[in-house]
């Protein structure tokens, strides 16, 4: 074969062989080296924890005892920058409707956090938005170490539901005391996408929040001394060894 034939037709076999691999290599890429998103969209790379605590009623009920508690941990590449935060449910058995974990408050030790929660949130979720509260980063520490999540709250939260809230939110009031939470994640990671979620236009906020989720079934000890004395509460939650989350705001009008 006449040698500038050869050598056409070789290149020409590297060029398909790069054509074929390249769709591969990005297909490959890790999720958070995705594309850019669009404009005005937030982006929070975190791991943390769920649990759901059924607390031992006290013999005089001077707290709540049905809790759920999210704990997070965001990196420094999220949109407001590194932050520990944790979310605080309690059981409304008189939500209308029937009885469910109502949103109560957003502690966080990132001012930036604080003020996207209040913006996205407030005249929504009236209890969340009335109760996110500021600490310093030693009041509230949540940090991962392989497959293990560790949440410390040393300062104690009074969360507090007034007006306009409907009496069922009201009778929520309580002080959460400082505690702490250890998550164990076993078994094998699974991923989890969830659905758009987009707060109501009629709020003035019209966001639409996404995530994209690798998790763990964790075994969780939660210690509150303040209610339960030395005793650690043991019980099933989820550890979440990487989260993706997307705020994407509405579209401009």
């Amino acid at each position: 074969m006449n040698k500038k034939i050869l050598g056409t037709v070789l290149a020409l076999i590297v060029i398909i062989a790069v054509a074929a691999v390249a769709p591969a290599l990005a297909h490959n890429k890790p999720d958070e080296e995705s594309d850019s998103p669009a404009p005005g969209t937030q982006v929070a790379y975190y791991s943390g924890g769920d649990v759901t605590l059924q607390l031992p009623s006290p013999a005089v009920p001077s707290h709540h005892y049905n809790l759920r508690i999210v704990a997070r941990d965001l990196d420094k590449r999220s949109y407001n920058g590194a932050e520990d935060y944790m979310v605080i449910y309690v059981w409304a058995p008189s939500y209308p409707g029937g009885g469910r974990f109502v949103p109560v408050a957003l502690i966080s030790d990132n001012q930036a956090g604080v003020d996207f929660v209040k913006m996205i949130y407030t005249g929504y979720l009236i209890g969340l938005s009335q109760n996110v509260i500021k600490v310093e980063d030693k009041e509230l520490e949540v940090w991962k170490e392989d497959d293990v999540l560790m949440a410390n709250l040393t300062k104690a939260i009074d969360i507090k539901i007034g007006d306009p809230a409907p009496q069922y939110g009201k009778d929520l009031n309580f002080t959460l005391p400082p505690l702490t939470l250890e998550f164990r994640g076993f078994d094998e990671v699974f991923k989890e996408e969830g659905a758009p979620t987009t707060i109501p236009v009629g709020t003035g906020k019209g966001w639409t929040s996404q995530s994209t989720a690798w998790k763990k079934p964790a075994w969780v000890c939660a210690w509150i001394p303040a209610w339960l004395g030395s005793i650690a509460y043991t019980t099933v939650g989820t550890f979440d060894k990487k989260v993706i989350n997307t705020w994407t705001p509405p579209p401009a009008t």
